[in-house]
C-alpha cells in the first residue's frame, strides 16, 4: 500500500501554528470581551487547532473518501449534540415551576 510521504518542515510548521494559536488562545483570554465574545473566539481558534491536527498529524488529507465520510458524519453528530444541548439550556426557563420540584 502506497501513501503519500509527508515531508517533515511540514510537520515543524504545523507544530509552529499551533503553538501559536495556543499562545493566541490565551492572549484573547486577556482581552476584555462580551462573554459571547470569549467563547466565539475559543470555539474558532479550536476549531482550526483541531483541522490542523486532524488534515495533518491524521493523514486525512490524503485519505480515501470513506476515513472523509466518517470525519464529516462525526462532525454532524457532535453539531446534533451541541445543538440539543443549547435547545435544552434555552427551553430551561420556559416552564412554570412545579410545587415540589
Amino acid at each position: 500500500m502506497s501513501s503519500k510521504i509527508t515531508p517533515a518542515n511540514t510537520y515543524i510548521v504545523v507544530l509552529i501554528a499551533l503553538l501559536v494559536l495556543t499562545v493566541l488562545t490565551v492572549g484573547v483570554s486577556f482581552v476584555p470581551l462580551q462573554p459571547i465574545g470569549h467563547v466565539v473566539a475559543g470555539l474558532s481558534i479550536a476549531a482550526l487547532k483541531a483541522t490542523l491536527v486532524v488534515l495533518i498529524f491524521m493523514h486525512a488529507l490524503h485519505s480515501p473518501r470513506i476515513t472523509w465520510c466518517v470525519i464529516v458524519a462525526s462532525i454532524a453528530w457532535v453539531l446534533i449534540l451541541f445543538s440539543l444541548t443549547y435547545a435544552d439550556y434555552l427551553t430551561r426557563g420556559s416552564l412554570p415551576q412545579m410545587p415540589g420540584h
